[in-house]
This record gives structure tokens, C-alpha cells and sequence, in this order.
């Protein structure tokens, strides 16, 4: 069986993706060549893993399930458009993630730990929660994402509740990238201390 491309990352809900497209269809107005990702595939990455074999899958899958148990829904917001490396030369658009306790940071440190035990490496740069709207694809497209993000960067979707963190598979396709959930970790209702 051929390696799976694949990641770790929280699935969006319906009405979440519905404000992101309305944002990007604010954007696409004003931006040009800008390679916008399909709605239904944006997601919260975790952990890009790579291409991984079957049996390694199925120990990463027992690795989050361990790492998992216990953690409790928690919520965050998005909100705040910005680019990466800058607003002033903006390669990949973004919908930042704001994670006011600390819940989001703590599972992504979790899943670090239980995974740098299987042998994977740790991210050198910080996590940074963020939502890809789009990848900008020339530099007339660059100057036209600059001045929209000046204007619309203060949008905000609100809060949303993650429930479950998610174990994909990314497949490359001529139309883009498609993403198949093959384990999902719920997490629990209740807070750790509850009886």
C-alpha cells in the first residue's frame, strides 16, 4: 500500500465555513491572483505528518487516542485577517485563531509530546493557529492583498466550540487538494475535575 499524506488538524462547522466564504468572497473582489482554497478544505492543522504507511498511521492513531483522553471541548474565536511572512509582502492569507485560556496551545503541546515519542520532530517555530484562505501567486496579486488587509483586517467570525480533533488524509488532485477524515478523537463534555 502507497504512504498517506497526512495531518492532524480541527475540523470546521457549517456555519464557521459559511463566514469564511463570505470573507473570502469580500476578498476575491478585491484581490487578484490569489489561489483561494475551497471552502470545504480549510481546517485547523495541529500537525503536518507527512507520508506515513499504514501500520505507522495506526500508531499515530493510538498515540492521539492516548494523548486525548481526558481533554474537554473547549472554544475558540476567529477573527483578524493578516499574510504570512507580512501584510507588506503577503505570500499565504490568513483568519487567525484566538485561543484566550490556553486550551488549544496545551492539546498541540500534548500531541508534540505523545508523537516526538514515536520520532517525530518537534516545530521549531512557534504555533501559530491560523485558518489558509488563500495563496497569493504574483506580485500584482501581493500589492492588491496589501490594501485589503488594511481595509477588512479586523473581521471577525466568533467563537466556535472543537469537539474533536481529527486524523486526515490529503490527497493531491488536479482541482486542489481533498481531505478524508480517517479517525476522529472526541473530546469530552465535561470538565477534567468534574464527578
Amino acid at each position: 500500500m502507497p504512504a498517506i499524506r497526512s495531518f492532524i488538524a480541527v475540523e470546521l462547522s457549517p456555519p464557521l465555513r459559511q463566514q469564511i466564504e463570505n470573507i473570502q468572497n469580500e476578498l476575491k473582489r478585491a484581490a487578484t491572483d490569489v489561489r483561494w482554497v475551497r471552502t470545504e478544505g480549510i481546517h485547523l492543522t495541529l500537525k503536518f505528518l507527512g507520508a506515513l504507511d499504514e501500520a505507522r498511521l495506526e500508531e499515530v492513531a493510538a498515540v492521539l487516542e492516548d494523548c486525548l483522553t481526558g481533554e474537554t471541548v473547549f472554544t475558540l474565536t476567529a477573527g483578524s485577517l493578516g499574510a504570512f511572512p507580512n501584510g507588506n509582502n503577503p505570500k499565504v492569507i490568513w483568519l487567525g485563531v484566538q485561543d484566550e485560556r490556553g486550551e488549544l496551545k496545551s492539546v498541540h503541546e500534548t500531541i508534540e509530546r505523545g508523537l516526538t515519542g514515536l520520532g517525530f520532530k518537534s516545530e521549531n517555530r512557534a504555533f501559530s493557529p491560523h485558518l489558509t484562505l488563500g495563496r497569493v501567486t504574483s506580485a500584482k496579486g501581493r500589492r492588491a492583498v496589501s490594501r485589503c488587509l488594511e481595509t477588512m483586517g479586523g473581521c471577525a467570525c466568533g467563537t466556535f466550540a472543537v469537539g474533536e480533533i481529527c486524523l486526515f488524509k490529503s490527497e493531491l488532485k488536479p482541482g486542489g487538494a481533498v481531505y478524508t477524515k480517517l479517525k476522529s478523537f472526541v473530546l469530552s463534555p465535561q470538565p477534567k475535575n468534574s464527578t
